[in-house]
């Protein structure tokens, strides 16, 4: 689902965010990405997701050779992977319905097939009833699964998730973390940058990727 192959990113002036990293995560795999501040988390994250190009090697996700697609291509790429930010990147000058079901009216799908797709999101995450209100007054939990219904909105084969629980407290974390390890369930493959370690004790048999200094770690790659 996702294989890198040698793959290099380097910056200018000469600093190397990823430095030949192999790695491959498995259709329907729930997976840790772990690293200090300024490992290559992000930049891993963001070559994932075609916000960026690799220096050196291949990168393949569900099946599509990175360096084939063309940028006409990449916004339908996109939209078969959901994204759950750590600052939730929520519009406060929309209801919470109007966020989740923005990547579906940019795609141009119809009205009514909005309206229902929003809602079986939202009953999903729980949010339901709390559809026609305006994102400031929910709390940060809340917020973030506004970020996660709207990540799903598209049915994605895979979903990333960049410090989902970075800013909320223990209890609203593992819930955070429970709901995503629920999509996985489901078959979708998941795969979470963290800096919280505790989050690996709460799912043992998870697959853990280590990043240090831009390089992966073969010795983390297993199950913790």
């Amino acid at each position: 689902m996702i294989r890198f192959q040698h793959v290099s990113k380097r910056y200018e002036p000469g600093h190397d965010a990823l430095r030949g990293v192999n790695f491959h995560v498995r259709a329907g795999e729930f997976c840790f990405l772990t690293g200090h501040s300024g490992a290559g988390k992000t930049t891993l994250m963001r070559l994932i997701l075609a916000m960026e190009k690799p220096t050196r090697g291949n990168i393949t996700i569900g099946g599509i050779q990175m360096h084939q697609l063309s940028r006409r291509n990449i916004p339908a790429f996109r939209r078969g992977i959901g994204v759950v930010f750590q600052d939730n990147k929520l519009l406060f000058d929309r209801s919470v319905s109007e966020n989740v079901g923005l990547p579906l009216l940019v795609s141009g799908i119809h009205h009514r097939d909005i309206q229902r797709r929003v809602r079986a999101a939202l009953d999903k995450v729980g949010l339901l009833k709390k559809e026609t209100h305006n994102p400031q007054v929910l709390s940060g939990g809340e917020k973030q699964r506004v970020g996660i219904a709207r990540a799903i909105i598209n049915l994605p084969n895979i979903l990333i998730a960049d410090e989902p629980t970075g800013n909320l407290d223990d209890d609203m974390s593992t819930q955070i973390m429970e709901l995503l390890r629920d999509f996985n369930q489901h078959r979708v493959t998941v795969l979470i940058a963290t800096h919280d370690l505790r989050q690996l004790k709460q799912f043992p048999g998870s697959r853990h990727l280590l990043l240090n200094d831009g390089l992966l770690h073969s010795e983390a790659v297993k199950n913790v």
